[in-house]
């Protein structure tokens, strides 16, 4: 119905049916959000139970057997998928000293991939104990992962001077050991033919927060003693050191070259003029 005001023509229209239109979107709300919760029920209470583990893919670097590996993640075929937790799966491997580290995913339906990478023997360790010397083979974490006869690390360079009251798989060197080794494993890494040219890293603790390293050439009959680190340079150094006492014939008469100043200090087995 038209109403004439001042001339002009007005339309009075009905007011928009607002509650209507709220109470459909509501309705509609929550039937999708009852379906997507009957959905969720239905998945965990049916599908997922029915889920489980029917592969695993599993790349072992360790000298474990792969059913001791899944022993120790507590990993089985037919497991609930969702039981297998990839993070704790993880963590039970790595407390194996031989492992340095573990991953694992799952991929759905039913695949669990693990890959376990391990620890790459960096030097082998005559340890005095209170049962006799022990022949250690650490990493360069300092952990040691395998406990053997001085025949089992035949081919690895030697750290003595340690000592522990008993020897076992799993124990870590102290902190000053593994500094000193971590320092090793980058110059074996950066240097490998300088690396070679030594048998033997004696460690001659100082004080409990001190100590120097002592050197065996494999090709000089003379122990070389250095501070707590090494370096190329000074190595090269040490070698043409020793090369000149040889050119000079006096290397037999030398009891120990000490460069822990980084000046070639000579000590001769018994005095000699002029030195």
């Amino acid at each position: 119905m038209a109403d004439i005001v001042a001339g002009e023509t007005y339309v009075s229209r009905a007011p928009a049916d607002h509650p209507k239109t709220t109470q459909r979107v509501l309705i509609v709300a929550i039937i999708v959000l009852s379906a997507v919760i009957v959905g969720q029920l239905a998945y965990y209470l049916i599908l997922a139970p029915r889920l489980a583990i029917s592969t695993v893919t599993l790349t072992n670097e360790t000298r474990l057997g792969d059913e001791q590996l899944l022993s120790l993640a507590g990993v089985r075929i037919g497991m609930p998928f969702f039981h297998a937790n990839p993070a704790a799966i993880a963590e039970a491997i790595s407390r194996h000293p031989e492992v340095r580290d573990a991953a694992v995913s799952r991929r759905f339906p039913g695949s669990l991939d693990i890959a376990v990478t391990r620890r790459v023997a960096l030097a082998g360790g005559l340890v005095q104990t209170d049962s006799g010397t022990r022949t250690l083979i650490f990493d360069e974490d300092g952990v040691v992962f395998q406990i053997g006869s001085a025949d089992s690390a035949h081919t690895l360079p030697v750290v003595s001077g340690l000592r522990f009251p008993e020897a076992s798989i799993g124990l870590q060197l102290p902190d000053l050991v593994v500094a000193f080794l971590q320092e090793l494993r980058a110059f074996k890494l950066n240097n490998p033919e300088l690396y070679e040219l030594f048998s033997e890293y004696r460690i001659v603790r100082k004080n409990d927060y001190a100590y120097d390293i002592v050197l065996y050439p494999m090709h000089f009959p003379v122990p070389v003693r250095m501070g707590a680190s090494i370096s190329a340079d000074m190595v090269q150094y040490v070698l043409m050191m020793l090369d000149m006492l040889r050119s000079e014939g006096v290397l037999h008469t030398v009891a120990e070259l000490d460069v822990r100043t980084g000046d070639g200090i000579v000590r001769y087995r018994e005095a000699r003029d002029g030195r």
